[in-house]
């Protein structure tokens, strides 16, 4: 019996399952669909363009799937069936298929496949054999403090971005333990994750995996010291070992103690084995966990030391009065201190009172953290406005007292005072004027400024020349001549047995120490008395 062409088609179909997919070993492309059928998907199409804006993209051609995809109709939806079945409705990941054109629907992107069936674009990794270049998401991190930029050993020039900012970063790593974000575009330029805000986009996992946990780090019943200089072992006697631990050495301890007049820690570590092993407490800097009390009272004679007691957690500050992140101290933490002061805080635009830290040379703790001072009394080394003063910048006005001072230096040269005076004490005038001269020129502070009018006018009080009085500079006695030769060795900066009298003790010489001599005026020297 003979089959009409189209039962042979339909026949074709049931043996081969008809299908848009091209294996991968076989590209095989799909069957043509037929008149009816493609002028049905163009109707379609036409349809579709009205009411979803399609827009052609590409001419017909294959694509290759990078992901599972789900096969959608005209309006985006997903279908229920396809090709006669709901199994063909989900096309596998890596499969070949022939696509009409790229069109939108609904603002996303589509492969119209044929027979009225659709993939999404995102699922597409190769089209007619080219690799699909998907843009991506950029992260974008806002700078909460001003940060500086650091390369990938951690070390930075001190580039910095400013609070507020924003910038893109690409990458998460851990640098030296801490955790960096690397800036989009750069290879060796980053950011500490803990001067980040906020972060949006993508999110970002560290690409090196976090450091071990380091074991020295205390728990709540562990105290752990930081040295802030290098240390010798005592014994509890207050006996010197001579043992040197370096600076920045983590310790544990266990008891605080006065041995004599001054507080040592007790060495509680496997790192230096021992029940008897103490290091004072004014070679510390950080303390960390557990705060220790002396477990015996201070020594009378030591009520001459300030200490003060904190009433809360507290940071330490430097001389800027900017709090470090990095040094903490928690509440009823007792420490020595030797200075109170008025800080000008710039960040509260106001002067405020801070104990100077006698363990840290640029540490300071904040007065009002302080809930009790015992020892001596301190009152402050300053007041507000100088500390204001050492911070605001000084106007021409507020140089002036500077520069009538530099001024006045011509005349103080050309004086006898300045001429005859010791070499040492010149030089120091000098010193003064050549300071005060790049102070006045350059954008200085106004305690600066009083500084410098300060050291001029110091140094200026501090020249002794004047000359010698004699009775007769034509006839000089013995004792006259000796006074002359002493003042002209000292402001000429030599020693008296280069300075010569001959001639009757009228004609007066320096040998210099290359050996040339030259004659002096003697009335450069003395005067005679009126």
């Amino acid at each position: 019996m003979k089959l009409s062409h189209k039962m042979m088609i339909v026949s074709t179909v049931a043996l081969i399952g008809v299908s848009p997919i091209i294996s991968a070993s076989a590209p095989v492309l799909v069957q043509a669909a037929n008149e009816s059928a493609t002028k049905k998907d163009s109707d379609n199409a036409g349809n579709n363009d009205r009411s979803s804006k399609q827009t052609k993209a590409s001419k017909k051609g294959t694509i290759k799937l990078s992901h599972n995809a789900y096969v959608y109709d005209k309006n985006g939806k997903r279908l229920k069936t396809y090709m006669g079945s709901a199994k063909y409705t989900k096309i596998p990941k890596d499969k070949l298929l022939n696509y009409r054109e790229k069109v939108t629907i609904a603002n996303q992107d589509y492969y119209d496949i044929g027979s009225g069936a659709f993939v999404k674009a995102a699922n597409v990794g190769y089209v007619d054999g080219k690799k699909v270049v998907k843009a991506t998401k950029t992260t974008t991190a806002k700078i909460k403090r001003n940060a500086y930029i650091y390369d990938a050993k951690g070390k930075t020039d001190k580039k910095k971005l400013k609070k507020g900012q924003t910038v893109n970063v690409d990458q998460l790593i851990y640098i030296s333990k801490k955790l960096y974000y690397r800036i989009s575009g750069q290879t060796n330029q980053f950011i500490k994750a803990a001067n980040v805000g906020t972060v949006t986009g993508p999110k970002l996992k560290p690409v090196t995996p976090a450091p071990a946990k380091d074991e020295s780090l205390p728990n709540d019943k562990e105290t752990v010291i930081t040295l802030s200089r290098n240390a010798y072992l005592y014994d509890g006697n207050g006996e010197s070992s001579k043992t040197l631990i370096k600076k920045g050495q983590q310790l544990k301890v266990d008891q605080l103690k006065y041995i004599g007049k001054k507080l040592y820690y007790r060495i509680n570590d496997s790192n230096y084995p021992g029940t008897d092993q103490w290091v004072k407490k004014s070679n510390v800097g950080v303390i960390a966990g557990k705060q220790l009390k002396p477990v015996n009272a201070m020594p009378e004679e030591d009520k001459t030391v300030t200490t003060v007691t904190l009433a809360r957690n507290a940071n330490v500050y430097n001389d800027k009065g900017v709090k470090q992140s990095t040094k903490t101290f928690a509440k009823d933490h007792t420490a020595r201190v030797t200075e109170l002061r008025y800080i000008w805080v710039e960040a509260d635009n106001k002067a405020e009172l801070f104990y100077k830290l006698q363990s840290d040379k640029n540490g300071y703790l904040k007065e009002a953290d302080i809930s009790m001072v015992s020892g001596a009394k301190l009152v402050p080394v300053n007041t507000p406005e100088t500390a204001k003063n050492e911070t605001v910048t000084a106007t021409d006005t507020d140089k002036k007292a500077l520069q009538d001072a530099l001024t006045d230096a011509t005349k103080v040269k050309a004086d006898d005072s300045y001429k005859l005076a010791t070499k040492s004490l010149r030089d120091a005038y000098d010193a003064a004027v050549t300071s005060a001269s790049q102070i006045n020129a350059a954008v200085s502070t106004i305690a600066q400024v009083n500084g410098a009018v300060a050291k001029l006018n110091t140094a200026k009080a501090a020249l002794n020349g004047k000359k010698v009085q004699v009775k007769d500079l034509t006839n000089l006695t013995v004792d006259e001549a000796n006074q002359i030769v002493k003042l002209a060795a000292t402001a000429n900066g030599v020693d008296a047995s280069a300075v010569q009298f001959s001639n009757n003790n009228t004609v007066l010489t320096v040998t210099n120490a290359n050996g040339f001599q030259q004659t002096l005026n003697i009335s450069d020297y003395a005067v005679a008395a009126k």
